[in-house]
């Protein structure tokens, strides 16, 4: 395992490098915005950004697998580059739409393609492991973005411009070094004959192929729509708390405690996932989630860090159980890049509605209530595991061997 972690230093770097710039910008859309539209006009611009990511999710992930997860990170990363461009300029109306129209675009590959290519290329023993790694490293991206956001909301746009510039150039430069993508059933050429390319993945056979690695597919659908909501409202919400309020250092904190709750025990949930039973690990993972993410809504205080802290390691013990397993029960792995796009594209589904009920909630009735709203939401998931589990137990024991027919003639 140490092997293979140090084989792919370069792409964990990435992951760092490509969050830490991404999560910066994303926490300064409604700071920034909020300077020259109404917070709800802010809120459904950046759910409406997500609605664009999600509608290209499932046509992403069938690019992915045929033209390779690396080549189009490159691409995602590069078109990035601009949303830092564009606020180098005088700050308008039209630079913030750039902006955040490239930040859109730049993030279209990055949650499927980083995905995909984690797991075509995880070791099946230790499956639990590797996406703990990319999610540990993902996570310190976020965490030094969040450890940083009060300071960078003291500068000016253009030095804020140059910052997410320079952060997704460095990404570029160091994701050429990751180690190349597995060999794809998708390549378009297989004898010296054929020269059109042969499509293997079509939209009607989506649903065959997450009903084959049920129950985890549906369940990373639904937790991802779930959570995906809860933080797309934490990252509305806090920091238009941290911008209005005096002496919020502890809140700036606090809006990066979820990730480094993954850095601090991503690595030990990663060996849990591996070796524990992953059924009863999503069970308590999804619960402890809701229960502190419910708890938090009302503790903008040092509770916000402790909560936070549990929700995200619930969060995560569910996640990694749950990618763990989906892994085990892909024998082929010959869509990883479609499976990943759908997956992504509920998770853009919940970035989506979180800011436009942030952006609306938070007006009416104050920011602990805009959270309590969404932390409701992840009971439900925790409530709708229990209806998926006992549906595929008695679907395992309705499905029994059939005696095969005796031969009746001779071949």
């Amino acid at each position: 395992m140490k092997n293979i972690f140090l084989k792919f230093i370069p792409f964990w770097i990435f992951l760092v490098l490509y969050k830490l710039g991404g999560a910066l910008h994303y926490s300064l859309i409604s700071p920034l915005g909020e300077r020259l539209l109404p917070l709800w006009v802010v809120g459904v611009l950046m759910g409406g950004g997500s609605v664009i990511q999600l509608i290209l999710d499932v046509p992403a992930g069938h690019l992915l697998d045929r033209f390779g997860y690396l080549r189009l990170l490159k691409l995602t990363t590069f078109i990035f580059l601009f949303a830092g461009i564009a606020l180098v300029f005088q700050f308008t109306l039209t630079t913030y739409l750039v902006s955040l129209t490239a930040a859109t675009f730049g993030w279209v590959f990055f949650g499927p393609g980083v995905n995909a290519y984690v797991l075509s290329q995880a070791p099946k023993e230790n499956a639990g492991k590797f996406f703990s790694f990319r999610d540990i490293f993902g996570s310190m991206g976020v965490v030094l973005a969040s450890a940083v956001l009060g300071l960078v909301l003291a500068l000016s746009t253009t030095m804020i411009g140059w910052l997410i510039f320079v952060t997704m150039a460095i990404a570029l430069f160091v994701i050429y070094f990751s180690p190349s993508d597995a060999a794809s059933v998708h390549s378009e050429q297989k004898i010296p004959t054929q020269y059109h390319y042969i499509r293997r993945s079509y939209i009607h056979k989506i649903l065959p192929i997450l009903s084959k690695l049920n129950p985890a597919s549906t369940m990373l659908l639904l937790t991802g729509l779930t959570s995906s909501i809860f933080y797309g409202v934490i990252w509305f919400v806090v920091p238009l708390v941290i911008a209005n309020t005096a002496n919020s250092g502890l809140l700036s904190i606090g809006l990066g405690i979820f990730d480094f709750a993954v850095v601090a025990l991503g690595f030990i949930l990663g060996k849990m996932a591996d070796r524990g039973n992953k059924r009863t690990l999503v069970f308590f993972g999804l619960l402890l989630f809701s229960v502190s993410g419910t708890i938090l809504s009302f503790n903008f205080n040092w509770l916000f860090l402790l909560f936070g802290f549990l929700a995200t390691t619930g969060e995560e013990m569910a996640s990694i159980s749950l990618w763990s397993w989906l892994h085990s029960l892909d024998k082929e792995h010959a869509n990883d890049g479609l499976v990943s796009g759908v997956i992504n594209l509920f998770q853009d589904l919940g970035w989506a509605l979180g800011p436009i009920l942030a952006g609306f909630l938070y007006g009416w009735i104050g920011p602990s209530w805009t959270i309590m709203s969404a932390a409701l939401l992840l009971f439900v998931s925790w409530i709708a595991y229990q209806f998926v589990m006992r549906h595929h137990v008695l679907l395992a024991a309705l499905d029994m061997p059939r005696k095969p027919h005796r031969p009746r003639h001779r071949v």
